[in-house]
């Protein structure tokens, strides 16, 4: 045992060396070139490694992080054996040198024979050209996902569209049937000869297609009461009037109301104030009740005309379709320059003013 420390206290025993600095025969210019170079090489050591302990203790996802902690001490060492070389200059340690440089031989040696076995699987990663292809190809088949999912929901929302259109069409083409049997009934049931009977019906049908054709221009939402009276007289050529503001009519009403401004032009031209060259005006107005529109058909310059005997088909359409169907009444006066008919209605989605904005607890 006192052998054994013996040799290692001769191994690092100085006494008898001298140092280094001897062999450069002290001369300056060698001695501190060697000094600066050394203490600049073994700081560029110790930054090295010390970069790459900061990153890899903040990136600890990196893969064979072991091999470059390995990196790291052999680079530390190698910066110490600059330093101890600087030390030998002036001082002869030269045992603690080896010592070392053996440390530093032997964490080198490790790390040069940890590499070669890592080498084919580093080389395997790939690299960042092939990261950004393959994610290039993750993010354009991402892309096409959502494409696919977004027509998805496209064709969800269109075939949900075409059931609702379906649905509103069948709903149209039932009220149409109805009212067109409705027409043939009270038409062939109240004219004698079959030659006027077939004329009124087709001015009714023609009469139902215009109102049709305006509220298909507005897509079935609605149409305007100025729109509805143009659509309905404009085709006589005869003067008309039309005074106040604006209604809007749902569609049921639209067809009500154009049926009816139809048979009262029709009984005008036979028998009204356009029989004689007189003049109609309709005038569209709030009241007298706030809630509540009127609608009133006068007739100017006409013969005095008599109430007739029993009701026909427009005195029905006006009592049935338009004051049963809006909740509201209908006054036909039949005075020495023609007919006045007025409609009164309650406001509501089903007849309105242009302007009109509903509450939250707005009528149906």
């Amino acid at each position: 045992m006192n052998g054994l420390w013996d040799s290692i206290v001769y191994f690092f025993d100085s006494n008898a060396l001298n140092p280094h600095g001897i062999c450069l025969m002290w001369r300056p210019e060698l001695i501190w070139t060697h000094a600066i170079s050394d203490i600049l090489i073994g700081i560029a050591y110790f930054s090295i490694p010390l970069a790459l302990g900061v990153f890899l203790w903040h990136r600890r996802d990196v893969k064979f992080s072991w091999a470059i902690w390995m990196f790291v001490g052999f680079i530390m060492l190698c910066g110490v054996t600059h330093f101890m070389m600087v030390w030998t200059l002036w001082n002869p340690d030269y045992g603690i040198e080896a010592l070392i440089k053996a440390s530093t031989a032997a964490v080198s040696v490790v790390t040069a024979f940890a590499l070669w076995p890592l080498l084919p699987r580093v080389i395997a990663l790939p690299s960042p050209m092939e990261l950004e292809r393959r994610i290039a190809e993750r993010d354009a088949a991402l892309a096409e996902l959502r494409a696919a999912m977004d027509t998805m929901v496209e064709m969800r929302e269109h075939e949900a569209r075409q059931k609702l259109l379906l649905d509103e069409l069948n709903h149209r083409v039932k009220n149409t049937l109805a009212s067109v049997q409705s027409i043939a009934v009270q038409t062939l049931s109240r004219e004698a000869e079959p030659e006027v009977a077939k004329a009124t019906f087709v001015e009714r049908l023609m009469a139902l297609s215009s109102t049709h054709n305006l509220l298909v221009k507005r897509s079935w939402e609605g149409a305007s009461f100025a729109d509805l009276a143009e659509a309905s007289l404009g085709h006589y050529g005869q003067p008309f009037a039309l005074e106040g503001p604006d209604l809007v009519m749902a569609p049921n009403t639209a067809v009500s109301l154009g049926m009816a401004l139809h048979e009262l032009a029709t009984n005008a031209v036979k028998y009204g104030a356009w029989s004689q060259g007189g003049e109609v005006r309709i005038t569209t107005r709030l009241g007298p009740a706030a809630d509540e529109t009127t609608i009133i058909w006068q007739e100017f310059g006409g013969p005095a005309i008599e109430a007739p005997g029993r009701r026909g088909f427009g005195s029905r359409l006006l009592e049935q379709g338009v004051a049963g169907e809006l909740g509201g009444r209908v006054e036909l006066d039949f005075g020495p320059d023609g007919l006045t008919c007025t409609i009164r209605t309650p406001i509501s989605r089903a007849l309105h003013p242009d302007d009109w904005t509903f509450p939250t607890a707005a009528l149906a």
